[in-house]
């Protein structure tokens, strides 16, 4: 064999006579042919001049060293080198708590290894658990309440409130009308009333009320009243309540009722009092809102005797134990997606004919209960869109193959935490997050301090779970969009930026798409508070207006005239217009005034000046009240005044009233009422 060297620049190495050779054990081998490349000199020389360079620019990044907040950035942005998201594990010695995780594929889908089966024996535990839940309901929902004399007269209905309705009363200012002639009666009649649960702050009153020269919000609307023990009629059981007072929430007050679950009472009115001083109420309700003068209704509460009562109690405590008990199981033992839809429609359906319903239903109207399962599946519908979108885009990779001890230990005790809103959250002193609204409501700033601070940190906490799953550039990227798009929705002119219960779920949920603990955790309150903002009330705006963040408050009708008083006659009241002002309103319907004494309207007509001797003549009901006060007191009373526009054809055509004036009566003494509108 020969090998040939060729002079070319690339030189062929290669056996010439390829064949067999033998070794020195005589054993034959078969050569193969070689090519070997040769490199040129200049290609030599190039490949050492980028390798130098190579060589040279790694050792000046060597020498260069990063800053350590470059570094870190760099770190968290890229993330950790091997990306981990495993769901919860536990120890190797709690060997008894990994077979209680590893039981729904151990042994359940062992044991009935058909499919099939176990969807047969899901519809069956279903259907029972409806049963049930029907059984529950029918008697408080369905079925009319009545009192059933025992000298076998005829039945009595008893009527359905909600925790702040009205009973005889229509509402604030004049929707009574002049001198409250369109409610009533005031006195010398009795109702049977049915309260819900939870009135004891379902009969909070979240709009400022005007209350004589006081503004009544964030309490019980309960003026007056308090618990009465007397022996001389033991019968009546409660002092006299103001009649414009919410008389559910003053059933609890007065301890007839409980907020635990609701009850039947007896309301008497009883017409006119002299005062209305404040009590300490039942149940932690504090004390009720004090008005030291006359008023044409009251009502006090009697006791019930000498028959029988039903459909009374509410049983939203029970439905409650009973969902979360039977959906424990299904959660528990069957993949998570039977788990997610089967809990999230039944709770859904629980806050709506239970827990936090929307709509008041009377038993004795059925087409109020139809009405309510109406609007159910009116936002049933969009809503489980927005169930879908979550489940695919968190809850999914949580849940799908995740411990079954911590969906049942952690996600879905939240869960219930979260659709239970009105009765956990909902109790902080927070409203809404407005200036004027955390002004008003006491402990409100340091509420929203500590809400503020427990948000930051789980933010922080499940953050860090991204950041270690390797996602943490992708949803950075996602709440910045989110953040920008809520800032320039806040930017909107005439319209204000409003975060509700379903918002707040929607967008914090997303970020919840890990398999650690944090992940159970939040997942299931977000979405319970989701189901219990749309339950409630609906798919409200992101942006509401003035008007609508006002709630019925006074602020956006037309102002009032200014209030004056005639010292040279200590018994009159004058106003006039702004001079910026119209006397007649664009429209032409406001051309005149109103004017309320203690909450009631007593005048309506053109005259910018009112003697109250001459309403007095006028009106001999007024006359009466006011002369039995004065009897029952020192000697003075006070009369509270506001004045507003109004229309003297329309009585329900009227603009915002001033701040009281009191006038202290006979002796004419005057003080001037607080700047704003009431």
């Amino acid at each position: 064999m020969g090998v040939h060297f060729d002079d070319n620049a690339n030189t062929t190495w290669e056996a010439t006579d390829p064949g067999v050779s033998s070794d020195c054990d005589g054993q034959h081998r078969v050569t193969e042919s070689i090519q070997l490349q040769n490199f040129s000199n200049t290609d030599m020389e190039s490949m050492l001049d980028e390798e130098g360079r190579e060589n040279s620019k790694s050792k000046w990044l060597l020498l260069k060293r990063k800053h350590p907040i470059q570094k870190f950035i760099e770190r968290v942005w890229n993330g950790p080198v091997e990306p981990s998201d495993e769901p919860p594990s536990f120890p190797k010695r709690w060997g008894w708590l990994k077979k209680i995780d590893d039981f729904p594929q151990t042994r359940f889908k062992t044991k009935i290894p058909s499919k099939l089966i176990r969807l047969l024996l899901l519809i069956v535990y279903c259907c029972f658990w409806m049963r049930i839940f029907y059984s529950l309901i029918y008697p408080y929902l369905i079925k009319p309440p009545y009192f059933h004399p025992n000298d076998g007269s005829e039945k009595i209905p008893i009527l359905s409130l909600s925790c702040n309705s009205y009973l005889n009363w229509e509402g604030t200012n004049n929707e009574c009308g002049l001198n409250a002639k369109n409610c009533g009666p005031l006195d010398n009649k009795e109702y049977m009333i049915r309260c819900p649960a939870l009135c004891d702050r379902g009969g909070w009153t979240y709009s400022a009320i005007a209350v004589g020269n006081r503004r009544v919000k964030y309490t019980g609307y309960e003026i007056g009243g308090g618990a009465l023990f007397s022996e001389e009629d033991p019968m009546v059981v409660s002092y006299p309540y103001r009649s414009d007072s919410f008389p559910c929430a003053s059933a609890v007050h007065a301890g007839v009722i409980s907020p635990f679950y609701g009850g039947c009472t007896k309301v008497s009115m009883q017409g006119a009092q002299n005062s209305f001083p404040s009590k300490k109420g039942m149940y932690n309700t504090g004390f009720s809102v004090a008005f030291n003068s006359f008023f044409p209704g009251s009502y006090s509460f009697r006791d019930i005797q000498g028959g029988i009562l039903s459909g009374c109690y509410d049983p939203r405590a029970a439905v409650v134990a009973l969902n979360m008990l039977f959906g424990l199981p299904i959660f528990y033992l069957y993949d998570s997606i039977y788990g997610y839809w089967i809990n999230t429609i039944v709770g859904y359906w629980t806050l709506v004919l239970s827990l936090d319903p929307p709509l008041l239903t009377d038993a004795h109207d059925p087409a109020s209960v139809y009405e309510l399962f109406s609007v159910g599946f009116q936002r049933l519908l969009p809503l489980c869109f927005v169930l879908y979108v979550v489940w695919k885009s968190a809850v999914k990779r949580t849940l799908e193959n995740g411990s079954p001890i911590a969906k049942v230990i952690l996600w879905y005790p939240t869960f219930w935490l979260g659709i239970s809103n009105n009765v956990t959250f909902d109790r902080l002193p927070v409203d809404r997050l407005t200036t004027t609204d955390l002004k008003e409501q006491a402990g409100a700033l340091t509420a929203v301090g500590s809400i503020a601070a427990t948000i930051l940190t789980c933010a922080v906490i499940q953050a860090y779970s991204l950041w270690k799953s390797g996602r943490f550039k992708k949803y950075f990227k996602i709440y910045i969009c989110f953040i920008g798009g809520l800032i320039a929705l806040g930017s909107l002119p005439g319209l204000n930026l409003r975060i509700h219960h379903y918002i707040l779920g929607s967008i914090l949920v997303p970020g919840c798409a890990t398999r650690g603990s944090s992940a159970y955790l939040f997942q299931g309150i977000l979405v319970g508070l989701i189901l219990s903002g749309v339950a409630r009330w609906d798919f409200a705006s992101i942006v509401e207006t003035d008007t609508a963040l006002l709630r019925g408050e006074a602020g956006a009708s037309l102002k009032p005239p200014i209030l004056d008083f005639n010292d040279d006659q200590n018994h009159s009241l004058s106003w006039h217009l702004n001079a910026t002002d119209p006397v007649i309103d664009q429209i032409g319907n406001i051309d005149g005034f109103s004017l309320l004494l203690n909450d009631v309207e007593v005048y309506v007509g053109k005259n910018e000046t009112v003697s109250i001797d001459v309403l007095r003549m006028e009106n001999p009901a007024l006359a009466q009240m006011m002369d039995d006060a004065l009897d029952a007191s020192n000697g003075t009373i006070d009369l509270y005044l506001r004045v507003a526009r109004a229309s003297v054809r329309s009585p329900t055509n009227r603009g915002d009233y001033t701040n009281a004036g009191v006038l202290q009566w006979p002796n004419g003494m005057w003080q001037k009422p607080e700047p704003g509108v009431s």
